[in-house]
């Protein structure tokens, strides 16, 4: 088997299933710039919308550890609880409830998993009262599909 992995590989598998494997190391950095690395690659909102489809969702939650699937339901959760004005949740309360939910261990762990959140644009951000917030950029109906989905 090829694996390939970004720099965050080692946080797909404990200390003991990464012993388990014969790795053979290869530095792969381009320096290109982001723009330019990823200019062939198709966009996950499709067509060059900018918006996410379920389908993209869905097919990148697929590929995710269960505790990030479980991290972006519980988001998906909060967002659907609070109708269509949510604004999104701080960091803190959802590491508060990722904690209480065994979903994470350590902030150092939810901050990894919401910057693949990020790179692939399952949640953005916002800026409330100087405060910044967590929230899955679609519309509702979207979210409750890929939720029901069972990804």
């Amino acid at each position: 088997a090829v694996v390939s992995t970004q720099s965050t590989g080692r946080l797909l598998w404990d200390t003991h299933q990464h012993r388990l494997f014969n790795w053979l190391w290869f530095d792969c950095t381009t320096l290109e710039k982001y723009s330019e690395e990823t200019s062939g690659q198709v966009s996950l909102g499709g067509q060059g919308t900018g918006r996410l489809t379920l389908s993209a969702m869905t097919h990148v939650l697929r590929s995710l550890t269960p505790n990030a699937r479980g991290i972006f339901k519980l988001l998906a959760s909060l967002q659907l609880k609070s109708g269509e004005e949510y604004q999104g949740i701080a960091f803190k309360d959802l590491y508060i409830q990722c904690r209480e939910q065994f979903l994470v261990n350590s902030d150092a762990t939810l901050h990894t998993q919401l910057t693949e959140f990020r790179d692939h644009l399952l949640i953005k951000t916002r800026n409330v009262d100087g405060s910044e917030f967590l929230y899955i950029p679609v519309e509702n109906k979207i979210l409750i599909q890929c939720v029901e989905s069972g990804f």
